[in-house]
């Protein structure tokens, strides 16, 4: 039955996209011209004009996606399955054949931000190009710093001739086909939106055009109602991912400078603040030797490539530098005051449980402080060197899934300088699902050891979870935690105890087998069973 349902999807899936026409690409479009603006200046100064000699490149030479090195960078094709989508019918998605997200990341023109010599040709840009509405908006992102980069006169590359006309006509180009083509229906309304109304912002903001007020608006209260809709009270994420954390966090870091150019006094300007600072508190307590942690989905996107290393994708100290240049110190401590409570609920007897009792593990070796994530759900005993962490609390995207992983109740650790539990990261998505659903799995992650069998989830499901609920913390403090979630509708409950810098680790359960660690990741870099060092690195 599952076969047939599965196999009733493919078709209906696949016809839906035979017949729908390809995406319009807009002929009609609105003159604009040139803004005088300030706000350009903190982007020229700590972003686009911050990139050292040697991380400079030419376009004429190999670039980087995915960390694949390729010589060409106007490609139709996924070159790590040469897979070509010329002369296809367009889809979100080729399951088990080939990857869009590899064109995809080509459209994006963020190679500009690094470029230092060589053309673009926009007469060569496959149809694939203009399939994906998020991708077109970050483009259009990348012309207009590409644009602050001419007007500085900093020595880059060239496309359209860096003719300022032609630019800003091809800019008003992107304007159109994104506010014509919003992902703002669906079931879950998430990232994609978010980006394609900072792009629309950023634009404005840039420019004068016919209705430009008008439209700036609405699509500020459409930014202000999706703050609302993404982003938790505490200003924490809802897609349960700490990459997709960063990514609409270097979103709202465009929003708050454009938004503050065209009205200094706008109310939306301190729920953003707030987001950001919230963001960057719990994002500095995730990383270690200078990587984020890749809770959830880490498919490597990036606004201001212009630091992005492709050959150290985790490395994001670059990050925390532009925020700490928009704010005091002083306001980072009080925001971290938010994230320093303890909860305390009823803990129930486990009496009748069967019990598993874990390899203890060494981590602290001086005083510590713990942080309490619960919206995003993640809770972090940290010092500057030594760093441990559970997973425990919602589901992405209000439940659906989305970038989240089956990983509640799992566990991170750091120290001495080395990873003893690490989480997996990603893989890819949608053109091996088996990839995609073992790095998802609870098989995957550092959460109970328990026999538990999962139903076979099929390419449809790539972006759900279906068998696991959210989280529920009934104990947290400096020494002590106790949480549960239910796993294919079986609960399990673990227990953590610090003492004298030794963590203690129990799982409990009445309604399925588990059994202890008795060894971790220490000989394997933390690794359980893969490792995947940002999107397609896989080790």
């Amino acid at each position: 039955m599952d076969k047939l349902k599965t196999l009733l999807r493919r078709l209906k899936y696949n016809a839906k996209y035979y017949i729908k026409t390809n995406t319009e690409i807009p002929s009609n479009f609105r003159k604009f011209e040139r803004r005088n603006t300030n706000f350009q200046q903190f982007l020229l100064r700590e972003c686009l004009g911050a990139i050292h000699l040697e991380k400079k490149i030419n376009l004429n030479e190999k670039i980087q996606i995915f960390g694949k090195f390729t010589d060409n960078y106007e490609i139709s094709n996924d070159i790590f399955s040469n897979y070509d989508f010329s002369n296809k019918k367009l889809k979100p998605a080729f399951f088990n054949i080939a990857d869009v997200k590899v064109p995809y990341e080509a459209s994006r023109l963020q190679y500009l931000q690094k470029a230092k010599s060589g053309k673009i040709d926009v007469n060569k840009f496959p149809s694939i190009y203009w399939s994906s509405p998020m991708d077109v908006a970050i483009r259009n992102i990348n012309l207009i710093f590409h644009l602050f980069n001419i007007e500085a006169e900093q020595k880059i590359a060239e496309i359209l001739g860096n003719n300022k006309d032609l630019i800003f006509s091809y800019i008003s180009q992107h304007y159109e086909y994104t506010i014509n083509n919003l992902e703002n229906k669906g079931n879950v309304v998430g990232n994609h939106y978010l980006i394609e109304l900072t792009s629309i912002l950023l634009t404005i903001a840039t420019f004068t055009f016919k209705s430009d007020q008008e439209e700036w608006k609405y699509y500020q209260n459409e930014l202000l109602l999706e703050l609302n809709n993404q982003f938790y009270q505490d200003g924490t994420n809802f897609e349960g991912s700490s990459h997709y954390s960063a990514f609409v966090t270097e979103a709202l870091i465009i929003c708050r400078l454009v938004i503050e150019e065209m009205d200094k006094n706008a109310e939306i300007l301190q729920k953003i603040d707030d987001i950001i600072k919230s963001n960057y508190v719990l994002l500095s307590k995730l990383m270690n030797k200078g990587e984020l942690s890749q809770i959830g989905d880490n498919d490597s996107g990036r606004l201001f490539y212009f630091a992005f290393d492709e050959d150290a994708p985790l490395k994001m100290n670059w990050l925390f530098e532009i925020i700490t240049n928009l704010y005091r110190q002083s306001e980072f401590y009080q925001e971290e005051k938010k994230f320093t409570y303890e909860i305390k609920s009823t803990i129930p007897s486990f009496d009748n449980f069967q019990k598993a009792t874990h390899k203890k593990i060494k981590v602290f070796t001086k005083d510590y402080q713990s942080y309490c994530f619960k919206n995003f759900g993640i809770y972090i005993w940290r010092n500057d060197d030594e760093y441990f962490s559970i997973r425990c609390g919602p589901i992405g995207q209000n439940g659906i899934g989305g970038h989240s992983h089956y990983d509640q109740l799992s566990i991170e650790c750091f120290t001495n300088n080395s990873w003893i539990l690490r989480d997996p990261g990603t893989g890819t998505y949608t053109d091996d699902i088996e990839t995609r659903n073992k790095f998802r799995s609870l098989d995957y992650h550092w959460g109970p050891n328990a026999k538990i069998q999962f139903p076979k989830e099929d390419e449809f499901d790539c972006f759900k979870l279906s068998y696991m609920g959210d989280g529920e913390v009934l104990q947290f403090d400096k020494y002590n935690f106790l949480g549960f979630a239910d796993f294919n509708e079986k609960r399990i409950y673990r227990k953590i105890v610090f003492k004298d810098g030794e963590v203690s680790i129990e799982d409990f359960s009445n309604n399925v087998d588990i059994q202890a660690y008795t060894s971790w990741g220490e000989e394997n870099k933390g690794v359980k069973v893969k490792f995947s060092n940002g999107y397609k690195r896989i080790s």
